[in-house]
């Protein structure tokens, strides 16, 4: 199921809907722009052996949900279709990554990229 990712004074909030609420232990992530350091729609990764499990839900092949953690650090993980997600590489954040599914993945990156051209 696809969240939804909003601009809001030069903060980027990402909502969790419907059961992924549940299984992330979480509804509703938000991150200055500033802290944002690139944006990509390369397909997620599913490989569960590069990462352990901190507080999230994980089915392999079905979903990932919630906090993780991974030799670059912590990865919050909203996705049941990893061709679906973005992939938001953050710095002087507790997450390194959001790794987030939504409906559209190249119409929300370019949003997000337009917020962050305007505000440098």
């Amino acid at each position: 199921m696809a969240g939804k990712i909003d601009i809001e004074n030069d903060n980027l909030i990402f909502m969790l809907t419907g059961i992924d609420k549940v299984l992330a232990l979480k509804s509703k992530l938000t991150i200055p722009l500033n802290h944002v350091k690139s944006i990509s729609t390369v397909k997620a990764d599913w490989n569960y052996f590069k990462m352990l499990k901190v507080v999230a839900t994980r089915i392999p092949e079905v979903v990932a949900d919630g906090v993780f953690v991974s030799k670059e650090g912590f990865l919050f993980y909203e996705m049941h279709d990893p061709n679906k997600c973005i992939t938001v590489e953050l710095e002087n954040e507790k997450y390194k990554k959001i790794i987030f599914e939504v409906s559209d993945k190249e119409t929300t990156a370019k949003m997000i990229q337009e917020a962050l051209d305007r505000l440098h």
